[in-house]
């Protein structure tokens, strides 16, 4: 049921299944002018729905879980928060138009929203980003499968802004068209490969890998 969330938590859940990656507050106000707050970030994670990490500048970003893109989903089904503006009522409205589309042709929220929304005036998603990175792991992997490093992708990715590479390999792996794993050896990683290393789910990954060997 709707009630098991506050409408604060509510409202995050649907910012975030829409942004579709990791996100921090400035983010979040520059395009929705809404913000985390501290009792609406462990509202939803204590419940399973979120992980946040601090970034540059501490910066605290979050990011659905698994759990949490599900219960995104039954917001579509559910009803609007009491005491919300018309802005709301309208956009559940469009939610359970969208759910029915979704039902009638069998497909899954990811196909939605794993493309990240950037806000207006942002630019048009990560394409050619993406492109380049699938294009770097083939010249990096000596076959399908193999495991290649993050620290030499990325160097690879000469002109891409470092944020820019993170939204497109969160997306990337979220659809599962790679794999980003951490390293076993993390002991013997260089300062260079700590540093190259994408933060998802909480989790420091180090290596990419496309295909099965």
């Amino acid at each position: 049921m709707a009630a098991e969330l506050s409408t604060p938590a509510r409202q995050v859940l649907i910012a975030l299944m829409v942004r579709a990656e990791r996100v921090s507050n400035p983010d979040l106000r520059k395009a929705y002018r809404i913000e985390i707050t501290k009792a609406v970030r462990e509202e939803l994670a204590a419940a399973g729905l979120l992980v946040f990490e601090k970034g540059p500048r501490n910066a605290i970003f979050h990011e659905l879980t698994d759990r949490g893109w599900a219960r995104a989903r039954r917001e579509f089904r559910c009803p609007p928060p009491e005491r919300v503006s018309g802005a709301w009522l309208l956009h559940y409205a469009t939610l359970r138009h969208l759910a029915g589309l979704l039902d009638r042709t069998d497909r899954q929220i990811a196909d939605v929203f794993t493309e990240p929304d950037r806000g207006p005036g942002t630019g048009t998603g990560t394409g050619s980003i993406e492109d380049r990175i699938l294009d770097a792991y083939r010249e990096l992997a000596e076959k399908p499968g193999d495991l290649v490093g993050l620290v030499a992708l990325r160097q690879r990715l000469t002109g891409v802004d470092r944020t820019d590479q993170d939204r497109a390999l969160a997306g990337l792996d979220r659809r599962r068209e790679i794999h980003l794993d951490p390293d076993p050896a993390r002991h013997e990683l260089t300062p260079d490969a700590h540093d190259a290393a994408i933060l998802i789910g909480g989790e420091a990954k180090h290596l990419i890998t496309i295909g099965r060997p």
